[in-house]
């Protein structure tokens, strides 16, 4: 007997404070006929309500509460299909013209487009504003009617009733909805008191009086209006007048490209038919063609060719830039994506299973990722944006949510504690992950956990935790339509500019089957664009992707050895020491390898296993042959999605909707809720068609895994592709591959300290940063490798590039020559002069900074420009090799004259502390000693508390383990220095070689290396 019309949920961001999901479930609870949701200026959680809605038969209503700049607020409901695009048009219209974060439209722009829109008053304003308004939506205008049982409550009822008379329009009652239950309300104070930016103490007026603002039944709202009844059963009315679905809604892919007399699927098949000749020169073998007429059959009877020709179209136009680029995930399961050259993986001599990526039982939006190089991406972007205009093309939004560390943070300024207890509290909560603190973790931080604040802000905390708090950018998700974008979903601006986002994030679009395309950056492949052109330049030898010598077995080789760092995928800690035991060999190997390193394998308990049956230590077996089909590539193991979908059909007898409902139910987020129900009827499967429970179960546990995160066969592959290239590269070319490395920096496990000693190691010469030879980049010079102006710290590129058009000729190399061609600024040229670029002009460092100083001004127009005023004083004596390493590392990050540990090698010794190098050789379970610099801390939430050291010498690394009670006894010291010194045990399975430490200290440096304290890594 009651619709509630005015809702806000939590997407109303710092204002309502239940999620759209718990809304709509207290709705159906409390058995109301329907109910609105009403966010501000947005439609950012109507999906996630809408199939919360569906799911419980609850009757939803789409609207917003719309900012007006010469109005009030008001609220708009959708009636149909136009009200629904000219509320997604209005919304647009208002975000496009204000900054991030802020909307509004005037009353003029609401009233042309009011046609299938029914419009709200939810608090009386003046007459002669809103009347206006009142005649433009004849007939469908409503003045509305709220007691929240606080003061003023009355006076605002006489006259809204009293407006309500003079437009002679209806009342209709509402309760101006903010949260689902009463006891929400302690927290939608606090997200008041976080908009404010003002403490719960301070906030005064600005918080509601009562919790009134909630969710209430039929019965409870009859009885406030007991004497205004036809004000709620109007609500009714209002409800029957709206009969729009978001299941309405139809995305049309773009089609202005097609050729004359084509559709999108015999324009696709011709592009595909093309591409076959491309990649099978010989002869298209009959199984691809076979697997392409399937895949066609199948992309035209889910009409989704349009969405492979705007993805070819964006890689086509990216290969003519000569922009590298390589599809992944589930697309490289398909035989069309491979022949458009959206893939490089033939998932037909992969085996790879096209259902994973696009099947008949999931009517939904494949998914396609194209990786580009991370330096050029925005080119790609741009280009989206410009081909088919920012009305029919806008990125995908990412909502960032309050997390332990944030939540702590706000939730403790707004209920008073002291700035020192909030980090405290966000320090601990950072280490946990999580803002549901136990006792001995609040006295860790050295507060009282039975302190009435520190309780209350825990308890708000964890409340808070999983609540939106403002849109951000998906890393690469585009939505590109056919009409226009706005009528489908509101657009609005990024922070970021020329960028323009929807406000539905991807889960959201793909619930309601609007098609994104992810085009991602990756930095290694903006390394391999590097290298391979680097290679091509000084050796004359054009590589690419699709011609690198294919299964080298010198490749594979110095894989297996662990010489690893700077490969892709497989530099880190974990993947170096599972290298040398499963002793990569071909290309699917190499995909293993990726793919076992990952969350879901080790929870599974997939990666000793099948490390033993890889080594001969544990018997293969397989319940059956049709089992053994699916899992002999990975030893009986289900590694991958791809198999346990399956095995689900051919073990449990699940049909292919079946089997990817199970896979999308093993990755979701409520994994642990959604798994019972599946675990059942997965294991009762398999015991039917002859498989022992046992084996079952086992296969389901190992299945959980990948709700931890696991790869796609076809991801790990296409990973595999990258990780390979940029090993042949190392292996073959190193001084090419150091240098793209450095130049494509941030990226990556190692700093460019690290790389610069792995090069050298590989006997790669490194010569110095020298303004006379050093471009912005690092550059090759006769087989050696230069290291580039970049290096220096602080130096813009723009004055590199100065520097490098003004080149010194060798008769007028000199500082003074140099200021003149160049007019660098003086702060310009003092870290030229401290990071050691200007020694070719000067001598050393000290005398370059010395002269730098001593220069008259650096303004060009200065008569004395350039010149040395005096010359006679003379900085002192040259520095000490401790001061240029320090200085080094100070400026560029690292050093060309001495490692750092190789200065204390002398302490060391004296420690009987063992190199790395050294450390190789040790026997198993030996009690040692080994110092270092720490290049890597890692502690990965799957390990258990344990945490993971690298730590460098001038002869190699060393990896520490460092066990949970080790790590919790010295904290400060692991955590906090530059250099250690480790004891504990060898470990040794195979060639992995570690250290279980039982001790560590900070490494004493006394003079004269006391200034290494000072070094900057």
């Amino acid at each position: 007997m009651y619709a509630e019309l005015v809702c806000r949920s939590n997407f109303s961001f710092l204002q309502g404070a239940s999620h759209p999901e718990e809304l709509v479930s207290r709705a159906a609870a409390l058995g109301l006929s329907a109910l609105a949701l009403t966010d501000q200026d947005g439609l950012y959680g109507v999906v996630k309500a809408h199939l919360q809605a569906r799911a419980l038969g609850l009757k939803l209503l789409v609207g917003s509460r719309l900012t007006l700049t010469d109005g009030p607020e008001v609220v708009a409901l959708v009636q149909d299909a136009k009200g629904y695009a000219h509320l997604c048009q209005l919304i647009s219209r208002g975000r496009l013209a204000h900054p991030k974060g802020q909307g509004g439209v005037s009353w003029k722009a609401l009233a042309e487009r009011a046609e299938g829109l029914l419009l709200l008053l939810p608090a009386p304003a003046p007459h002669e504003v809103v009347a206006p308004l009142a005649e433009a939506f004849e007939g469908r205008f409503y003045v509305g009617l709220c007691r929240t049982l606080s003061a003023g409550d009355e006076a605002r009822l006489l006259e809204a009733r009293a407006l309500a008379r003079r437009l002679d329009v209806p009342c209709c009652a509402h309760n101006d909805v903010h949260t689902h239950v009463r006891e929400r309300q302690p927290l939608q104070d606090t997200l008041a008191c976080i908009r404010h930016g003002v403490t719960a103490a301070a906030a005064g007026f600005r918080l509601f009086p009562n919790a009134e603002r909630t969710l209430k039944a039929s019965s409870e709202m009859r009885r406030l209006f007991q004497d205004l009844p036809e004000a709620v059963g109007r609500t009714l009315e209002v409800a029957d007048a709206c009969h729009f679905s978001l299941d309405s809604l139809r995305y049309q892919f773009p089609q202005e490209d097609l050729p004359e007399g084509q559709t999108p699927q015999s324009w696709l098949a011709a592009l595909v038919e093309e591409g076959l000749h491309s990649r099978y020169p010989d002869g298209v073998p009959l199984a691809v063609r076979q697997q392409i007429a399937h895949e066609l059959h199948l992309i035209d009877r889910l009409q989704v060719a349009g969405y492979f020709l705007a993805l070819h179209d964006i890689v086509r136009f990216a290969l003519s830039r000569g922009i590298l680029c390589q599809g992944r995930g589930s697309a490289a399961n398909s035989a069309v994506c491979y022949a458009l050259k959206i893939t490089a993986i033939d998932p037909v001599r992969m085996g790879l299973l096209f259902e994973r990526f696009l099947s008949l039982e999931r009517p939904e939006p494949p998914d396609i990722d194209v990786d580009f190089e991370h330096e050029r991406r925005e080119e790609v972007l741009q280009y989206v944006y410009q081909k088919h205009g920012r009305s029919r093309a806008g990125m995908v939004c990412e909502v960032i949510c309050y997390r332990g560390r944030l939540a702590i943070r706000e939730v403790g300024k707004v209920l008073g504690l002291s700035l020192d207890q909030v980090d405290r509290l966000a320090r601990v909560t950072e280490m946990t992950g999580s803002s549901a603190l136990q006792a001995a973790q609040v006295r860790e931080a050295g507060l009282r956990p039975e302190d009435a604040g520190v309780q209350h802000t825990l308890a708000q905390a964890e409340a808070l935790e999983g609540f939106p708090r403002h849109l951000s950018i998906h890393v690469g998700g585009f939505v590109i339509t056919h009409g226009e974008l706005s009528e489908i979903v509101p657009v609005e601006n990024a922070a970021m500019a020329d960028r323009t986002v929807v406000q539905w994030d991807k889960d959201d679009l793909a619930a309601l089957g609007v098609f994104k395309v992810d085009l991602l950056g990756l930095g290694m492949l903006t390394a391999l664009s590097r290298g391979f052109r680097l290679v091509e330049k000084h050796e004359g030898k054009r590589l690419t992707l699709a011609n690198l010598p294919p299964e080298d077995p010198e490749v594979y080789e110095m894989l297996g050895q662990a010489d690893a760092v700077g490969v892709f995928q497989v530099e880190s800690r974990a993947q170096m020491n599972l290298l040398p035991r499963l002793r990569p060999r071909s290309f699917y190997d190499l995909t293993i390898e990726i793919a076992l390193i990952r969350p879901g394998p080790i929870l599974g308990d997939m990666v000793h296993p099948f490390l033993r049956r890889r080594e001969g230590l544990e018997d293969v077996t397989y319940p059956s042959e049709e089992v053994k089909a699916i899992l002999e590539k990975t030893l009986g193991i289900p590694l991958f999605q791809e198999q346990a979908m399956r095995l689900a059909v051919t073990a449990a007898g699940f049909n292919q909707g079946d089997a990817d409902a199970l896979r999308r139910a093993l990755m979701h987020k409520r994994a642990s809720v959604l798994l019972p129900t599946w675990r059942a009827r997965f294991i009762e499967g398999c015991v039917r068609r002859g498989y022992s429970r046992d084996y079952a179960e086992r296969c389901f546990e190992q299945f959980k895994g990948f709700s931890h995160y696991g790869f796609p066969e076809s991801h790990s592959a296409s990973f595999a592709l990258i990780a390979y290239a940029s090993a042949y590269l190392k292996r073959y070319h190193p001084a090419a591959f150091a240098a793209a490395l450095l130049n494509s920096q941030p990226m990556g496990f190692y700093a460019p300290h690290t790389l610069v000693e792995d090069a050298r190691r590989h006997h790669v010469v490194v010569l110095p940063v020298d303004v006379r030879r050093s471009d912005w980049d690092c550059t090759l010079e006769d087989g050696a490798l230069r290291l580039g102006l970049r290096e220096v710290r602080g130096l813009q590129k723009a004055h590199a590039e100065a520097v490098a058009a003004a080149r010194p000729t060798p008769g007028d190399a000199s500082l003074r020559a140099l200021v003149r061609r160049t007019r660098l600024p003086r702060a310009a040229l003092v870290r030229l002069a401290r990071a050691g670029a200007l020694d070719g002009l000067c001598g050393d460092r000290r005398q370059a900074e010395w002269d730098v100083q001593a220069l008259s001004t650096t303004d060009a127009g200065d008569l004395f420009h350039g010149e040395l005023l005096d010359a006679s004083a003379q900085p002192g004596g040259a520095s000490s090799l401790v001061e240029r390493v320090v200085e080094d590392y100070r400026h560029t990050g690292l050093s060309l004259e001495k490692h750092p540990v190789a200065l204390l090698r002398d302490h060391l010794l004296a420690k009987r502390a063992l190199s790395a190098a050294e450390l190789q050789n040790a026997p198993h379970r030996s009690r040692v000693r080994v110092g270092g610099l720490v290049t890597c801390r890692q502690r990965p939430p799957t390990a258990k508390g344990v945490a993971f050291l690298t730590l460098e010498d001038e002869t190699g690394m060393a990896n520490l383990v460092v066990p949970p009670e080790t790590f919790e006894r010295q904290r400060t010291v692991v955590l906090g220095s530059s250099f250690l010194l480790a004891e504990g045990r060898v470990e040794r399975t195979g060639q992995v070689v570690n250290v279980k430490v039982s001790r560590v200290s900070a490494l004493q440096l006394e003079a004269p290396t006391r200034q290494l304290a000072l070094l900057d890594v």
